[in-house]
């Protein structure tokens, strides 16, 4: 796993490879093992580079280039079909010199050119300059696990692994937009292709940009399939699971460093465990880890400790606590742009404990996107297929309950509360409603006129709809999953992921992401993925067999914070000190009267505002910082 920056210039000036480099020092964390640089020899391209060294440590340097010096890769990630690829090169003519997966890139793209993007089968983001054309290529892996950035300026285009190199080029704006600011507070991220600056984007997953004198415009390359087999049969789909997911464990355990697991006792990740232990059979030793709070509620370690001496793991568990003078700009630090995802904390920390072991770990990202395993997919389904008279029977109960329910937003009767109130809304706007934190109607009594004036408040909920409603599917499950490969994974979990754990120069691996895996997962029918009860049935009938049966009962927990405690108690000062200070209300962005009753109403216990108010003090620091 690694970091690169650069640039790419379309013609009059040189491109500066000290630039490069500085902007690449911001990426040590990605890269402690080594660093690199390249200068094109027509002087268009210069590289920085840092590495994490994983497969082939002694060899494999990067920037790589081919022999006669004319085609140059920087990547980062891992390419799992490398072997593959590379004995099919081989047989075809080409050398090698290296034994890793970099060199790969170069030979695939002299004789495939960008159709190589189909051939490669992990996760990825890569550079690769081609002096003979005079291109740039720029290339993201199809599900977004590794980010990359760009930010066209005058003449020339800047690219970045992280968004904190590419500030660092003298040339590249940071004026923050307000569209970004509606999306942040909506939705609790920034949607790609944008970000957080008017000039700066990032590059969507499956997409590849190739630039040469001039601007150019990214294209996909791959796309969610939009296609369900509902009279496949269910014995054969379920070995199709169940081959494709331990092929994909498999892979994801080749590295010349040690390798573990994040563990947290719920399905997915105790079935990545469970295919590991069987790839390595009698010699045993997959190390594990799991992070826990005080709270019974939101802690993972019991039920992760019973599976860990189930399987016969080496199992580390973390204890978490909040950090109460440095959690909210430890986030800010790391993820660059806003990013209100409260779990990235415990994730940052059990990935800090993990690299203490290991230089590998392996997760179970993406099973409930690709499996169905949300409870809102459920409650999409349940909508889809309500009778006449039961939807009104659930309005009534509903309405009777209102004046009583829990204000805590994990109770299951607050959670029927606000399922009865979508039921007459259109399928786009139910989903928009589990998803987002505010309403563009909540905007208008959050934001000050000034700004509302500037932005475009229902800018996030017309994007949202957009996306949902541009595919063609049979039932509103596949909508919304397919919503959330394209946005949600990642824009959220993944960035999540990848900088919490590159924070620690950990290497994250997500068999559930691989697109065969992903692709086999889009074709199955709707019983195969979840009924009025449960998600994920095609995990539980291919891997109901290797796992105890407790690990499919278990309520579905999520990697939750004590995030509404926390603000009530160890975080409320600091809560108060950031989002009660004059530098962020008098910037004139929030109604002062608006921040001062979520607070209220939250330490009052009247309402349940923890996301909110996180997602605000997240804000309330970042503009601090960069604005």
């Amino acid at each position: 796993m690694c970091g690169f920056a650069g640039e790419f210039v379309f013609a009059a000036r040189r491109a500066d490879l000290n630039v490069a480099r500085a902007m690449a020092s911001r990426l040590a964390h990605r890269g402690p093992d080594e660093q690199g640089a390249f200068l094109s020899c027509d002087g268009r391209c210069a590289i920085g580079f840092r590495r994490l060294a994983v497969i082939d440590p002694e060899a494999s340097h990067q920037p790589m280039s081919l022999p006669d010096g004319k085609v140059t890769v920087a990547f980062n990630g891992e390419i799992y079909n490398f072997p593959q690829l590379r004995r099919s090169l081989q047989a075809a003519g080409d050398r090698f010199t290296t034994d890793g997966d970099t060199e790969v890139l170069p030979h695939l793209y002299r004789r495939y050119g960008i159709d190589m993007l189909s051939r490669l089968d992990g996760m990825f983001a890569f550079v690769l300059y081609d002096e003979n054309a005079g291109t740039l290529l720029l290339a993201r892996d199809r599900l977004g696990q590794k980010p990359l950035w760009y930010a066209p300026i005058e003449g020339a285009i800047v690219f970045a692994s992280e968004a904190k190199a590419l500030l660092a080029h003298p040339l590249v704006g940071t004026t923050t937009s307000a569209a970004a600011i509606t999306h942040y507070i909506t939705m609790g991220y920034v949607p790609s292709p944008a970000s957080a600056w008017t000039g700066i984007q990032k590059l969507s997953p499956g997409h590849m940009l190739q630039v040469g004198d001039g601007s150019a415009s990214p294209a996909p390359y791959w796309q969610p399939s939009s296609r369900t087999i509902e009279n496949a049969l269910p014995a054969e789909t379920i070995q199709l699971v169940r081959d494709g997911l331990a092929g994909a464990v498999s892979a994801r355990m080749v590295s010349d460093v040690p390798l573990g697991a994040l563990l947290s006792g719920g399905i997915d990740s105790s079935i990545i465990v469970a295919l590991m232990c069987q790839a390595v059979g009698r010699t045993g030793g997959v190390r594990t880890f799991t992070a826990g709070f005080d709270e019974d509620e939101f802690d993972e370690r019991p039920a992760a400790r019973e599976l860990a001496k189930h399987l016969g793991t080496d199992h580390t568990e973390l204890l978490i606590r909040p950090d109460t003078e440095g959690m909210v700009d430890r986030i800010v630090d790391m993820y660059d742009e806003p990013f209100a995802d409260s779990s990235a904390l415990a994730t940052w920390l059990i990935c800090r404990e993990a690299r203490r072991h290991v230089t590998v770990a392996l997760s179970g990202d993406g099973g409930d996107e690709v499996f169905a395993g949300y409870d809102r997919y459920r409650a999409m389904h349940l909508s889809e297929r309500m009778s006449p008279l039961r939807h009104l029977c659930v309005r009534v109960s509903a309405a009777m309950v209102r004046p009583f329910y829990p204000r805590d937003e994990r109770s299951r009767l607050r959670r029927f509360v606000r399922f009865a109130e979508i039921l007459t809304k259109p399928p786009s706007i139910q989903y928009f409603t589990l998803r987002r934190l505010f309403a563009a109607e909540d905007l208008k009594d959050l934001f000050t006129d000034d700004f509302i004036a500037g932005a475009d408040i229902y800018g996030p909920q017309d994007w949202f709809c957009n996306l949902y409603e541009d595919a063609d599917f049979g039932d509103e499950v596949s909508y919304a999953q397919r919503h959330d490969l394209m946005s949600y994974l990642p824009d959220d979990l993944l960035v999540k992921t990848d900088i919490a754990s590159m924070a620690c120069s950990l290497e994250m691996r997500s068999p559930m992401l691989d697109h065969g895996v992903v692709e086999t997962a889009s074709t199955l029918p709707l019983a195969l993925r979840l009924n009025a009860k449960q998600g994920k049935i095609a995990l539980r009938k291919a891997f109901g067999d290797i796992l105890p049966a407790g690990v499919f009962d278990r309520p579905k927990r999520g990697f939750a914070l004590p995030l509404g405690r926390w603000l009530r108690e160890d975080l409320r000062e600091t809560m108060k000190e950031t989002l009660l200070d004059e530098g962020f209300l008098g910037r004139g962005i929030f109604r002062r009267e608006a921040i001062y009753g979520l607070i209220n109403d939250h330490l009052s216990r009247r309402d349940d505002h923890r996301h909110r108010l996180w997602a605000l003090m997240i804000l309330a620091r970042w503009l601090a910082k960069h604005a």
